[in-house]
């Protein structure tokens, strides 16, 4: 019978672990798949919005304490 003697459960091991190994990369496979096919649905909605840096707001100015720079010689001592 398919010469299944003294083989046999070497071969069914080694048959049953490369099932294993190929579905689990099947696996592997449809997930980056799935992810690829995401991204560029998100890409294709993201360009249908404008982006431009005109339709940005400007942040209103900050009101600062902070004192202006002292010069390239050093700090003045009085």
């Amino acid at each position: 019978m398919l010469g299944l003697d003294h083989n046999a459960a070497y071969l069914l091991w080694a048959f049953g672990i490369t099932v294993v190994v190929l579905g689990a990369y099947g696996l592997y496979l449809r997930s980056r798949l799935t992810a690829v096919r995401r991204r560029v649905l998100r890409q294709a909605q993201d360009e249908r919005v404008d982006y431009s840096a005109r339709n940005v707001t400007a942040a209103a100015p900050m009101v600062t304490t902070a004192h202006a720079a002292s010069s390239a010689n050093g700090p003045r001592t009085p």
